[in-house]
């Protein structure tokens, strides 16, 4: 189970042979093309979603006439190195190539997050945390052959929520499995800056386990809970000492350190971080998060599937309070997490449209709030 902080307030949550799709030598920038895009009422923060369904042609085709009907022109979406890669040196791209050429056609930004995992014949005796660690010069040779053949990356990192999560590998706490993160992170910039220089490199995402405890627990004090409706049997007494109970495991598995450490070291160019649940208490938690980086929010939304209220009428009053918070931070991009509702998340209501496809009121909150303009002309 996850730490309680890490995904919602508390809940710290064919085989074919290498081939590019471009051609070699210095590639010319992927224009905007002629797609409107949205930003958050008049803050000039972009609107993207995280994470939206962009698998089979289906869910490709839902999810770009959903693009369409908000103006949005940016998504964020996850690579599994062994999907792509499940035999050494032999690579199966085909999906990923049905992805990323409907967004190039369709003129829509890629961010893409590289699960923090690696294929069973990469893979290395796990940390001591159970962390994935992983043979570096095979992910070097996988990061080459990724970033030649896509030109249209915009923005990718490695890892997410690697600092509290506890799923399937991918939390990275004990020392030498912090150090191995800070090894894959710089190896993935390297790599970034060598063979796709355009691409922005996204460190994290962060879930709240590090502000949360540096900003409210440190000081003695609790988050604002005025604004959650509890769900019938949870009290502000039973999350207070959850909270009670994480901070102590903040401590006792120095969370703060190894946070800073990262930040200290890692190269990259954008500091990303997840909201859920508490939109009050937003702007404290990037209050404590370093100012020499821009900041982005790659998840937000709500609410709490475990918790909170979720039924259609609460969450669009509480869409509301989530746009009103992102509007105010100092943030240049937000992606909503997520489009549709999944038992496979753990903020499993939070979707714009409900598990048959049918729009939410939070929908109707979500579009009302963009204000769509048009693209930056094309560089000449």
């Amino acid at each position: 189970m996850r730490n309680i902080y890490s995904a919602g307030l508390f809940l710290l949550l064919g085989l074919m042979v290498h081939s590019p799709l471009v051609s070699s030598g210095e590639r010319e920038p992927v224009t905007p093309g002629p797609r409107a895009r949205s930003a958050y009422g008049d803050s000039g923060i972009m609107a993207g979603l995280s994470f939206p369904p962009f698998s089979g042609g289906d869910q490709i085709a839902f999810t770009l006439d959903k693009l369409d009907r908000l103006s949005l022109d940016r998504i964020r979406i996850a690579l599994d190195w062994g999907d792509r890669e499940p035999v050494r040196g032999r690579f199966y791209w085909e999906p990923l190539d049905a992805r990323m050429t409907a967004a190039r056609e369709h003129h829509v930004s890629v961010f893409l997050t590289l699960s923090s995992t690696a294929p069973e014949w990469a893979l290395l005796e796990p940390g001591r945390d159970g962390a994935c660690l992983m043979d570096e010069e095979a992910l070097k040779v996988f990061l080459e052959a990724l970033l030649t053949r896509y030109d249209n990356i915009d923005k990718i990192q490695f890892g997410n929520e690697w600092e509290a999560g506890s799923e399937g590998g991918t939390t990275y706490t004990d020392s030498l499995s912090v150090e191995k993160f800070l090894v894959y992170t710089n190896l993935l910039y390297d790599g970034v800056r060598e063979f796709s220089p355009r691409t922005r490199v996204v460190l994290g995402g962060l879930t709240r386990t590090y502000p949360l405890a540096e900003y409210f627990l440190k000081r003695g004090a609790y988050p604002d809970l005025s604004g959650l409706t509890l769900a019938r049997g949870f009290s502000e007494t039973y999350l207070k000492e959850r909270m009670d109970r994480s901070g102590a495991d903040y401590e006792a598995r120095g969370i703060k350190g190894n946070v800073e450490y990262i930040l200290e070291n890692a190269r990259y160019d954008i500091l990303d971080i997840h909201l859920y649940d508490d939109p009050e208490n937003w702007p404290a938690y990037l209050s404590v998060l370093p100012k020499d980086r821009p900041i982005i929010v790659s998840e937000f939304g709500g609410p709490n599937s475990e918790w909170e209220k979720t039924d259609a009428s609460y969450q669009a009053r509480r869409m509301e309070d989530y746009l009103n918070a992102i509007e105010a931070l100092p943030v240049s991009e937000a992606y909503y997490f997520k489009l549709v509702d999944s038992d496979a998340s753990y903020h499993r209501d939070s979707g714009l449209f409900d598990k048959r496809l049918r729009g939410k009121p939070a929908l109707s909150v979500f579009s009302r709030r963009l204000a769509p303009e048009q693209p930056e002309p094309s560089p000449e």
